[in-house]
């Protein structure tokens, strides 16, 4: 399934929406600093689709 805006991208440990986007079928996330520095740890993104 598709990501599509009014989906919703979120980070296991992190309380709050992240920012995405979708082009030419890739998905980018704009991961919180405090994730970016924590570089040898594997991250969980979670994509709530809204329909």
């Amino acid at each position: 399934m598709p990501i599509r805006s009014g989906d919703r991208v979120t980070l296991l440990g992190h309380d709050r929406p992240l920012s995405w986007r979708a082009t030419d079928g890739s998905l980018a996330i704009d991961a919180p600093a405090a994730a970016r520095r924590t570089g040898k740890h594997a991250r969980v993104f979670k994509i709530a689709w809204s329909g």
